[in-house]
């Protein structure tokens, strides 16, 4: 029987990242809408545990690497919703059938983020930055998640439901929830009261690597499930000065969440908003300034932030978007 395939390095149960919430909401609402028969595989080993529902027959790379080789071959079409930075055989030898392509993040500028930043050494995924040209020039259809225009690819930005809309925090405290990748500038938070919502083994490559002082965190150790929880903590100005960011899913959160954000100049630079910092000095100047905010004050920019936000919560937008190039 005929059938397309949807690959993706993460989703259901195993959400690292922004990419694998953008690829468990893609779950939630595209394939009840698609045309041909499709299967998702995962090229991960599915983790312990109990697995979620899927709407989709689901094949994971590490249960059967020979059956999940197959159904890569003898695929109509292949589209990756998340894929790896770098080349694998697997998609390399079935290049030809690569139909669409989610491009999630710019793997040039990723990899320029320590020289940016004065940095002697950077703490990111594998990357392959002919990679990233190659499968955009082998899918039929590339196209782009980010807030804004990237390229000449399609453009269909990730959304965001603003659910809680709450008050504003009134904490100095810093809440940092991110993975501890060069361009999310974590090194920002030496010296100030923080807590970070992260892996913890990731906190130690700072420490160890860059002499990275986190006397002054409290970490929490990153798992999804727990998230709501670190949200309702008492923090209330968000490190979301992230350069080089996409989308910004955490940052979003943030605001929802009733966080002042600390933004980096190149988030959205046409919204005039005074708290961006792309040095560590700026950082502290900026956190400084937020903490002779009264309450109300903070309203005064949080508010106007999270209206402006809204304008990327139109999810159906998203989803019939994506539905004209699978079901092409």
């Amino acid at each position: 029987m005929e059938y397309d395939v949807y690959y993706s390095t993460g989703g259901l149960n195993m959400i690292g990242g922004g990419a694998d919430v953008w690829v468990n909401r893609w779950l939630e609402m595209i394939p009840q809408h698609l045309k041909t028969e499709s299967k998702l595989l995962i090229h991960r080993t599915r983790p312990p545990g109990h697995q979620p529902d899927c709407p989709m027959e689901v094949h994971w790379q590490g249960h059967d690497r020979k059956k999940f080789k197959s159904l890569l071959d003898n695929a109509r079409r292949i589209h990756i919703l998340h894929g790896y930075y770098s080349p694998h055989v697997f998609i390399s030898d079935n290049k030809d059938k690569i139909h669409s392509v989610g491009i999630h993040c710019s793997v040039d500028k990723n990899m320029k983020a320590a020289m940016m930043l004065e940095l002697d050494k950077s703490f990111h995924f594998h990357m392959v930055p002919d990679w990233e040209r190659e499968i955009i020039e082998y899918a039929k259809h590339p196209f782009w998640i980010g807030l804004s225009q990237w390229k000449d690819l399609e453009h269909i930005p990730n959304f965001y439901e603003f659910q809680h809309n709450r008050d504003v925090v009134d904490s100095n405290r810093v809440g940092y929830a991110a993975r501890m990748e060069t361009r999310k500038c974590p090194h920002f938070l030496q010296g100030i009261d923080s807590l970070v919502f992260t892996d913890n083994g990731d906190v130690k490559w700072w420490e160890h690597n860059l002499n990275l002082d986190t006397s002054k965190w409290k970490v929490y150790n990153y798992r999804h499930e727990q998230l709501n929880m670190f949200m309702k903590q008492d923090w209330g100005i968000s490190h979301s000065a992230h350069i080089y960011e996409p989308f910004g899913y955490s940052i979003f959160q943030a605001v929802d969440w009733g966080k002042i954000p600390i933004l980096a100049h190149d988030w959205l630079p046409k919204y005039d908003y005074p708290f961006r910092a792309s040095t560590p000095e700026e950082f502290k100047q900026q956190y400084d300034n937020i903490c002779q905010l009264s309450l109300q004050e903070r309203r005064d920019y949080l508010f106007p932030l999270r209206e402006h936000l809204k304008q990327w919560d139109n999810k159906e937008q998203w989803r019939d978007k994506l539905l004209k190039i699978y079901n092409e």
